[in-house]
């Protein structure tokens, strides 16, 4: 009887902790940025993780102009961290920095380390990404630039 309770005890604390995680903004916002760096993302992928005026923008995006901002596969994720959050019951704002290499025929032409704010908002349980805003961008050319072409 005792182990059957703390089997069950040990079994929701796990789903609860799993749970608190997925559920929180910095795992939302950390998701979404690994997962455009790992595939090229449907447009209803994107649509299904973010809210407000980035989803109205998005909505009205051509297919086209769409495939350009999803199509990351020239890109490679180096890191992302979290730098600062402040968060409330329903609204978040997290400072994160992504830094990436750009690649061109197998060789690393730039890298780049972006600093960037999201707002994001807990809607319904969940936590949507309403607005990006650039802070800081700082690219390295690898390669000397040739502005001819």
């Amino acid at each position: 009887m005792k182990l059957t309770t703390l089997f069950i005890l040990l079994t929701v604390l796990l789903t609860l902790s799993c749970v608190d995680d997925k559920l929180s903004p910095e795992s939302a916002l950390k998701n979404f940025v690994e997962a455009r760096f790992e595939a090229v993302v449907t447009k209803n992928f994107v649509l299904e993780r973010v809210t407000g005026k980035l989803k109205q923008g998005l909505e009205n995006t051509s297919d086209e102009e769409f495939a350009k901002f999803s199509d990351l596969r020239k890109m490679k994720k180096d890191s992302f961290k979290i730098l600062t959050k402040s968060c409330q019951e329903k609204q978040c704002f997290i400072t994160y920095s992504v830094a990436y290499k750009t690649n061109e025929d197998d060789k690393t032409v730039y890298t780049t380390e972006v600093k960037k704010i999201a707002e994001l908002q807990n809607i319904e349980g969940k936590w949507l990404i309403a607005d990006v805003s650039n802070v800081k961008t700082y690219v390295e050319a690898i390669e000397p630039i040739n502005p001819l072409e």
